[in-house]
């Protein structure tokens, strides 16, 4: 737990000072928080990736390339974390992960995943605290639906 701490703290730390760096800060946590979506649901590990975490998640990442038609291109930014510019596909790449990680399923936010993935990193309080901040949110469709959930856990972990 101690460990989690440490790492979650140096993750804040790494997203405050950069913060202030625009909108490829921004994309590079949403692609942090999806690879952290993904490696929390074994919340008895620590955060360090498996073997096993790291493979999921590049099957993840080739089967929403697919299903949302990304050109390699954005997928190999994504995989880089190369947020200049994000394209549409991008952002539908990343809400694909999250999805897949099932913290977003069907434009919304899933409560118990959220605190059970987030709570093991931060505590449930403030993970509920979070989840209150940004369910409900709606945009236009749902990559972008899912672009502005993660603008808002990261603003609200920020405070935290």
């Amino acid at each position: 737990m101690a460990q989690r701490s440490h790492q979650y703290r140096r993750f804040l730390t790494t997203v405050n000072e950069a913060s202030s760096k625009g909108k490829k800060t921004i994309l590079k946590a949403f692609i942090t928080l999806a690879v952290v979506c993904l490696v929390a649901s074994a919340l008895a590990s620590p955060l360090e990736l498996s073997e096993e975490q790291k493979v999921k998640a590049r099957e993840h990442i080739e089967e929403c390339a697919k299903q949302e038609n990304v050109p390699e291109e954005d997928v190999l930014k994504f995989r880089n974390k190369d947020v200049e510019n994000p394209s549409k596909a991008f952002k539908c790449l990343g809400t694909c992960f999250i999805e897949r990680a099932g913290t977003l399923k069907n434009d919304e936010l899933q409560d118990d995943v959220v605190i059970a993935k987030l709570g093991g990193l931060v505590g449930e309080e403030k993970a509920k605290a979070v989840l209150e901040k940004c369910k409900g949110i709606k945009a236009e469709d749902r990559c972008e639906t899912g672009y502005k959930i993660f603008q808002c856990f990261h603003a609200a972990n920020a405070a935290y």
